[in-house]
C-alpha cells in the first residue's frame, strides 16, 4: 500500500512536467508542419504533376525530421527543468521555458520563410555552405523585388504573433497553477525521471532506434524531387549541413581510382581530327556570358521565342543545341567558362582563391599567344561571390564594373543595365589593338528581373531575357558596321540555367539546358547545328583548338568539333549530378546514394560514367 502511495505521489509530481513538455512538443511539431505547408504554397508551381499521395507522404516523412529538431528542444527543456526544480517554483519554470520558445519562434519563422523564397530561385534548401552570400546583405536583397522586401517583415510579424499567441494559450494553465513544494526524496526521484525523459529524446533526435542515424537520404521516398525536398525539414537540413562546412575536404569515391581514371579517359578520348570553322588562327574574340539564359527562352532549343535577335542569328552562326551548364551558380559558371574546369557539388572553388590560383585560365593562354588587349566587363559589383579574385587571376588587363557607369544608367538592384554595358564594350573595342579578347557578363536578367523596357512577357524572367536579347541585337547591328567585325568571333554562352516559368527542378535537365552560339565575321562555317552533348567547360578546348593552341592544361575540357568524340554532358547541383550521353540521361543524389532519374536507353558503362567523372573531379580538388 505504501509503495502504491509513493507511486501515486510521484505520478502527481511528474504529471505537470510531462503535460507541459508534451504540449510544447506537439506545438513544435505543428510549427514545422505549418511551415512545410507554407513552403509548399510559396513553391506551388513545383507541385505541378506531383501526385496528391506524394504530397501527403511528404508531411508524413517530414515528421521524422520535425521530431528530431523537437527532440533536441525537449532534451534541453528537460535538463533546464531538472536543474531548476529546486531553485524556482514550477510555474515560473514553465513561464521561462514558454518565453524561450516564444523567442525562438521569430528567428525560426524568418529562416523558414526566407528558405521558401530562396528555394524558388535555387531549387534546394539553404545550406551552411551558402552562408558567404550573407556577407553582403544588400546583394542578397538584390535578388528580391521591392514588394517581397516590404511584405516579408510584415508577414513575418503577423505569422510570428499568431504562433506566439497560440503557444501562450496552449501553456496558459501550466503558467498560472500553484504547484506544491517538493522535498527529498520525492524531489530527487522527480528530477531523475525528468533527466531520464531528456535522455530518451535521443531516439527521435537520431530518427529511431536503428543503427543508421537520421540523414537527408531518408527524405527521398519519391521519384519527384520536390516531394523529397518538401519532406526535408530546412532547419534540420541546415544544422546537418554545418557538419560539412569544410567542404573542400569532402571526397567522392565510388570505385578504385584506376577504374575511374580508365572510364574518364575513355570519355575524353579525342582523335585530333576536326574541321576548321574560323577564317584565321587569330581572330578577335568576344565572349558574352548571358545571365540565367536558358532553353526556356530560346525557340530553337524548344522554348518560347523570347529571344528574337538570337533566333535571327541562326543562319549566320553555329548553334550548339545540346549544351548544359556545369552547375547552378554564376561563380561556378565563370570557373567553367574562364578556366575550362568543373566545380564540385559541395562547394565553389571560386570562393577558395588558394585553390583557384592553381587552375589554368583561357585568357592567360590567349595572352601568351598574341592576345594582349583583354577587357572584362560587368555592370555590377565584382566583389560579389569572389568574382574579382577569379578575374584578377585570369589576367584581364582592363576591368569595367559598376563604378565606371553614371548613376542614371544603374538599375535599382544589381548595377548598370545591359544596354549601357554593351555600349561601353563597343567603346573599349574602339581603342584596342587587334587581336583582342573581351568578356562581358550581363546581369539584367538576374532576379528580380527589373529591366528598363516595356513589358512584353507576363513572366518577369522571360521579359528580362527579352530585354537583354534586344540589347544584344543592337550591339551586333552596330558591331557589323565596324571594320573589326569581319575578323571577330562572338561567343554567346550562359552562366547557368534557370527553373524558368515552369519552375523545373534540378533533376530535370531543362533546368541546366543553356545556349552556346558562335557567330561573327570570323566564321568560315555558318548555318550549322552541333547537337553533341556538352557543357560550358568544353568551350576552352574547342576554342583553343580552332586557334591552334594546345589545350593540354584543360584536362576536363574536350573539343566539340572532334570527329571521334561523341560527347557527353555532366552537371552538378547541391549534392548530386546529372549525366547525359547519346539518348541516355540520369541524375544521381549523393545524399540519397542512388539514382533519382533515368531517361532513355541505359547501358552498363553509363551507370558508372557520372560517378567516375565526379571521383576524378574530387581527386583533382584534393591535389590543389
Amino acid at each position: 500500500m505504501n509503495r502504491l502511495s509513493t507511486s501515486n505521489k510521484l505520478w502527481l509530481l511528474l504529471k505537470p512536467v510531462l503535460g507541459y513538455l508534451g504540449v510544447v512538443a506537439l506545438f513544435w511539431l505543428a510549427f514545422f508542419e505549418f511551415f512545410r505547408f507554407l513552403f509548399m504554397l510559396i513553391n506551388w508551381a513545383k507541385t505541378d504533376g506531383l501526385p496528391s499521395s506524394d504530397v501527403a507522404l511528404s508531411f508524413v516523412y517530414g515528421l521524422r525530421f520535425d521530431a528530431s529538431i523537437t527532440g533536441y528542444l525537449i532534451m534541453l527543456f528537460a535538463v533546464l527543468v531538472a536543474l531548476g526544480l529546486f531553485v524556482v517554483p514550477l510555474r515560473n519554470l514553465f513561464k521561462g521555458l514558454t518565453l524561450f520558445s516564444a523567442v525562438l519562434v521569430v528567428p525560426l519563422s524568418g529562416f523558414l520563410m526566407a528558405n521558401g523564397f530562396l528555394y524558388s530561385f535555387w531549387g534546394y534548401h539553404f545550406e551552411a555552405s551558402a552562408l558567404h552570400f550573407l556577407e553582403d546583405p544588400q546583394l542578397v536583397l538584390a535578388s528580391l523585388s521591392l514588394l517581397q522586401i516590404v511584405l516579408f517583415p510584415l508577414v513575418l510579424i503577423l505569422i510570428s504573433w499568431g504562433i506566439i499567441w497560440l503557444l501562450l494559450r496552449l501553456t496558459k494553465r501550466f503558467q498560472h497553477t500553484d504547484y506544491p513544494a517538493v522535498y527529498w526524496p520525492m524531489g530527487i526521484l522527480r528530477t531523475l525521471f525528468v533527466l531520464l525523459l531528456g535522455g530518451v529524446m535521443i531516439i527521435p533526435v537520431r530518427g529511431g532506434t536503428g543503427i543508421a542515424p537520421l540523414n537527408t537520404g531518408m527524405a527521398f521516398f519519391s521519384s519527384h524531387l520536390f516531394a523529397n525536398h518538401l519532406a526535408l525539414n530546412p532547419v534540420w537540413n541546415f544544422a546537418y549541413s554545418t557538419k560539412r562546412l569544410k567542404a573542400t575536404t569532402i571526397t567522392y569515391k565510388f570505385m578504385e581510382d584506376e577504374q575511374a581514371q580508365s572510364v574518364f579517359d575513355g570519355l575524353m578520348t579525342q582523335s585530333g581530327d576536326f574541321p576548321k570553322v574560323l577564317k584565321s588562327d587569330r581572330p578577335n574574340i568576344i565572349v558574352v556570358m548571358l545571365e540565367s539564359f536558358s532553353a526556356h527562352a530560346i525557340e530553337l532549343l524548344g522554348g518560347v521565342n523570347a529571344t528574337p535577335n538570337i533566333k535571327a542569328l541562326q543562319h549566320e552562326s553555329i548553334f550548339f543545341t545540346n549544351m548544359m551548364a556545369a552547375s547552378d551558380r554564376s561563380g561556378k559558371g565563370m570557373v567553367a567558362v574562364i578556366c575550362g574546369h568543373p566545380v564540385l557539388p559541395s562547394f565553389s572553388i571560386i570562393n577558395y582563391p588558394q585553390k583557384t590560383q592553381t587552375l589554368s585560365f583561357v585568357p592567360q593562354e590567349l595572352r601568351v599567344n598574341g592576345y594582349h588587349d583583354q577587357a572584362f566587363l560587368y555592370g555590377g559589383d565584382l566583389g560579389f561571390n569572389n568574382f574579382n579574385s577569379l578575374v584578377t587571376m585570369a589576367g584581364f588587363n582592363r576591368v569595367i564594373t559598376e563604378k565606371d557607369f553614371d548613376p542614371s544608367q544603374m538599375s535599382d538592384k544589381w548595377g548598370a543595365h545591359d544596354e549601357f554595358v554593351f555600349h561601353r564594350l563597343l567603346q573599349e573595342i574602339g581603342s584596342q589593338q587587334q587581336p583582342f579578347f573581351n568578356m562581358f557578363f550581363t546581369l539584367s536578367s538576374h532576379e528580380p528581373f527589373t529591366v528598363p523596357m516595356e513589358q512584353k512577357f507576363e513572366d518577369k524572367y522571360l521579359n528580362s531575357i527579352c530585354y537583354t536579347d534586344q540589347c544584344l541585337g543592337d550591339f551586333i547591328s552596330q558591331a557589323k558596321q565596324e571594320a573589326w567585325w569581319d575578323n571577330t568571333l562572338l561567343v554567346l554562352i550562359a552562366d547557368h540555367g534557370h527553373a524558368g516559368p515552369d519552375k523545373v527542378s534540378v533533376d530535370n535537365k531543362k533546368r541546366f539546358h543553356i545556349p552556346m552560339i558562335w557567330t561573327g565575321g570570323a566564321l568560315a562555317v555558318k548555318d550549322t547545328i552541333i547537337d553533341k552533348p556538352a557543357t560550358q567547360i568544353d568551350l576552352a578546348a574547342t576554342l583553343l583548338a580552332q586557334l591552334n593552341i594546345t589545350s593540354g592544361d584543360f584536362k576536363f575540357s574536350k573539343n566539340l568539333f572532334d570527329r571521334q568524340n561523341a560527347g557527353f554532358s555532366f552537371y552538378d547541383f547541391a549534392d548530386g549530378f546529372g549525366f547525359a550521353r547519346g539518348n541516355h540521361f540520369q541524375v544521381y543524389d549523393n545524399q540519397a546514394r542512388r539514382f533519382i532519374r533515368y531517361e532513355g536507353e541505359t547501358i552498363a558503362t553509363d551507370t558508372i560514367a557520372g560517378k567516375a567523372i565526379l571521383q576524378i573531379m574530387s581527386n583533382d580538388n584534393q591535389q590543389r
